[in-house]
């Protein structure tokens, strides 16, 4: 509800209408965002005539209290061949605000598909309270007689410097999104049909290379906390070896307790500089996998609104376009996972190599510590050096902790996700739609 979430502070309260989790709609527009293509669903939401939304402008349903910055960076992304997502707020022929989750995607031959669904989670408030800021700084341009697209552009800026990295946030806000509106109860329409059949059996496949893709994103975060695990665990180190040369004063002593911490931490700079690598790896790792999640989860409503389009009462020409449309973007949303599972099987031998090293290189010096921790107990040491073994145990025992972990995040990047039975079923498809 439009009440739920502000978008534009001091705002009046108007009328407004929910999208129902079920509904899910589309609409089609030309390089200039003229609408060319719309669905039942989209028709009952804008409350206009399909013939009052065809040829028109999308900017027909724009509601005054988003940003201009918003469209902005949607035109933005979208003429540079990436897919955008956003939340937004429309506006009804009778006025009536609807907020929704929405979707654009190129088309192969030219053309944007939108569709659009009930935004499901609390990112639409962190997104609102972007907005507000952005609204704020494009109003006072407006005050002082700046023009709409210097506004535009000002308040993009605004919110690029309070939402620095656009891109992921939504990377993990589409997947979060599709997933609660299943939680929520989303169903796919009751239809039949060859196209009806062939987009269901997809959308199962999809679901099924979510949850593969979702492991390797578990597994690319173990990644990233065991290496910085293990970045800390060597900071530990030097700082109680600098200790230690503080505490010890007589030669022989110092001789006999820093000879096995140094050799140890010159092999923790080595293990230290092989774990901010992996870590590097992991990081990009994520975010290939990001991007996967987010390819599904829009191929997900892709496919959906497939179903959807399948059960509306349509027929003719104009019908086989829009389903051919349909299946475009979801051709480009293949390729994307493609593009994932082609990077993956690099990403996996990198990430392998890594590991090995950093348990070869650990192994020996860690036996070795062990070993000097054990002796430095003898009281003969020193009371003072006995905390400091201590923290060094505990070192110790992060660093087993870590390793144990990266061996077991590897091999679950081991098994290499397919997109196979994806690439069958939206070739059926196609078939179908021809």
């Amino acid at each position: 509800m439009s009440s739920r979430v502000t978008i534009l502070r001091d705002a009046p309260e108007g009328p407004s209408h929910e999208v129902e989790v079920n509904d899910i709609f589309f609409s089609v527009t030309d390089e200039k965002g003229v609408m060319t293509h719309v669905n039942d669903v989209f028709i009952r939401y804008a409350q206009y005539g399909a013939d009052e939304m065809i040829g028109k402008p999308h900017n027909l349903i724009r509601n005054e209290e988003m940003p201009g910055g918003v469209f902005k960076l949607m035109w933005d992304t979208i003429e540079a061949g990436r897919p955008f997502a956003g939340y937004v707020r429309n506006k009804a022929k009778s006025g009536s605000a609807y907020d929704v989750l929405a979707t654009v995607t190129p088309l192969p031959n030219g053309g944007y598909l939108s569709v659009r669904t009930r935004p499901m989670t609390d990112r639409f408030e962190a997104a609102g309270a972007v907005y507000q800021e952005a609204n704020l700084v494009e109003h006072e341009a407006q005050a002082n007689g700046v023009g709409r697209r210097e506004r535009a552009i000002a308040g993009a800026e605004k919110m690029a410097e309070l939402l620095p990295d656009y891109e992921a946030f939504i990377r993990d806000s589409l997947p979060a999104e599709v997933q609660a509106l299943e939680d929520a109860g989303f169903t796919l329409p009751e239809g039949s049909g060859p196209i009806y059949d062939a987009a269901v059996a997809l959308y199962r496949d999809l679901d099924s290379f979510m949850s593969v893709q979702t492991e390797i994103k578990e597994a690319a975060d173990e990644l990233r906390k065991a290496s910085a695990t293990l970045v800390e665990e060597n900071a530990v180190t030097n700082n109680v070896k600098a200790e230690m040369e503080n505490v010890v004063t007589e030669g022989a002593s110092r001789t006999l307790l820093l000879a096995p911490l140094q050799v140890w931490a010159t092999m923790r700079g080595i293990i230290d500089e092989n774990a901010q690598s992996l870590a590097e790896v992991a990081e990009e790792l994520y975010a290939k996998t990001a991007n996967a999640r987010m390819a599904i989860a829009l191929a997900r409503l892709h496919t959906a609104q497939t179903t959807q389009f399948a059960t509306e009462q349509n027929s003719g020409a104009d019908t086989a376009v829009s389903m051919q449309l349909l299946v475009d973007a979801l051709e480009a949303d293949v390729r994307e996972m493609d593009d994932a599972v082609f990077l993956h099987s690099s990403f996996r031998r990198r990430v392998e190599l890594k590991v090995n090293s950093i348990s070869e290189l650990t192994k020996i010096p860690l036996e070795m510590i062990r070993r000097w921790s054990q002796n430095t107990n003898d009281a003969t040491m020193g009371p003072e050096v006995l905390p400091l073994v201590e923290q060094v145990n505990k070192a110790m025992e992060a660093a087993d902790a870590s390793i144990s972990q990266l061996q077991h995040s590897a091999e679950k990047l081991a098994q290499a996700p397919s997109t196979d039975d994806v690439r069958a079923a939206l070739d059926r498809l196609a078939e179908t739609v021809r």
